[in-house]
């Protein structure tokens, strides 16, 4: 799959402009401040409706102007065509998405068709940052090839939201008698605890499976003195180290955590358990040492595990997508190679030797020429102010 043209309208500093991309390298280079990340962020508005900064929409459009327009043109693996637009009116909130001549009114119906790797400085925070930014970069990678666990992590948090609700406002106002509460929370626990168990269930499988990725990808940029290793943490697995659980077993423990913590969370007004407040955690196993990433990676150690986790992304995308006529996903660098040495910036180039279409956005416009040594097709643009000049 790759994007072949994109049109922005009134969207943070474009006006309205127009961009005609090739598959392989499109390589935007600027200054700071001018725009390249905007284009960037519009592409990953047209592939799952959210920007991947986490910028409100009222905030992605132009000042002085009460709406943006984002369309583009993309073409899949079979050579078939077709056309996205999405829009939002800051006056009245209203966002729109229409793939093709149809308006989207079910995103889990929606995410996927065009897949999409993201890598920005905002990513360094997956292993430092909060398990809420780890939970929500592998739960958006899942749903890119699961639309079933989409549904259900939708479901799921709708029940979720709904049962804080009802936590809070007892807490606040004392509304229902104690037994009361305590069988309206039993009533929302039973009807999350299946999703809740499917949602784990997917996620540890998901782990299985993506290891080999990372591994392989992290070995080509470091060596295989270092192994990268992801776990996952759930306070089912408490007493015990084994987490090859079925579904019977991740059932039974949930349920337990449930009834055992009903009264904490009619106490405290909050959700305590379930896949909502679970974490990966991330360590490197060095020399048959497991190191915990979050307190003794140095910061270029962060970085690289970063670039190789989200680089492992698109194999692991390409792969579950293979029977499919989509196609690989498009690449989106943003700013990756600043604070990175000349020979990791050779390794990632060679790592994306072959993927079919690439962003890359920089300050330095040297990066162009080794970058040129890895694609058949580059095509260069230089950013000014929101302006566009092909280089």
């Amino acid at each position: 799959m790759f994007l072949e043209e994109l049109h922005l309208i009134n969207f943070k500093n474009y006006r309205n402009s127009s961009f005609s991309f090739n598959p392989g390298l499109n390589f935007i280079y600027g200054e700071n401040g001018n725009g390249k990340t905007n284009i960037l962020e519009s592409i990953s508005l047209l592939c799952y409706s959210k920007s991947f900064l986490m910028n409100s929409d009222s905030d992605c459009v132009m000042h002085g102007e009460n709406r943006y327009d984002i369309s583009g043109g993309f073409e899949n693996a079979s050579g078939s065509k077709s056309r996205v637009k999405i829009s939002y009116n800051r006056d009245t909130f209203a966002k729109e998405l229409y793939y093709g001549n149809e308006k989207v009114s079910k995103l889990n119906e929606f995410i996927g068709s065009f897949p999409l790797v993201v890598l920005s400085p905002y990513d360094l925070k997956l292993t430092s940052g909060t398990p809420q930014d780890r939970r929500r970069n592998f739960d958006l990678l899942i749903s890119q090839v699961s639309r079933v666990y989409l549904s259900d992590l939708r479901d799921y948090n709708k029940i979720i939201k709904q049962k804080n609700s009802l936590l809070r406002e007892n807490v606040l106002s004392r509304r229902y008698q104690p037994m009361e509460v305590r069988d309206m929370v039993t009533l929302w626990n039973s009807e999350l605890l299946e999703l809740a168990v499917k949602i784990i269930f997917r996620r540890l499988d998901f782990i299985e499976e993506f290891r080999k990725y990372v591994e392989e990808c992290f070995n080509k940029i470091v060596g295989t003195r270092y192994i990268p290793v992801i776990t996952y943490e759930s306070d089912i697995f408490e007493g015990t180290t084994d987490t090859r659980f079925d579904a019977s077993e991740i059932r039974s423990r949930l349920k337990s955590l449930l009834d055992s913590r009903l009264d904490a969370e009619i106490k405290r007004g909050l959700s305590l358990s379930g896949p909502h407040r679970d974490n990966y955690i991330f360590s490197m196993n060095k020399d048959g040492t497991l190191f915990d990433m979050r307190t003794f990676a140095s910061q270029g150690e962060h970085k690289t595990f970063v670039v190789s986790l989200k680089l492992s992304e698109f194999g692991y995308i390409k792969e579950n997508l293979q029977h499919t006529n989509i196609g690989d996903p498009v690449l989106l660098l943003d700013d990756v190679f600043s604070e990175l040495d000349k020979s990791r910036i050779a390794k990632i180039s060679q790592l994306i030797t072959g993927f079919n279409q690439v962003f890359i956005t920089t300050t330095d416009i040297d990066h162009l020429e080794v970058l040129k040594l890895s694609f058949k097709e580059t095509k260069a643009f230089n950013i000014i102010n929101g302006t566009v000049q092909s280089i």
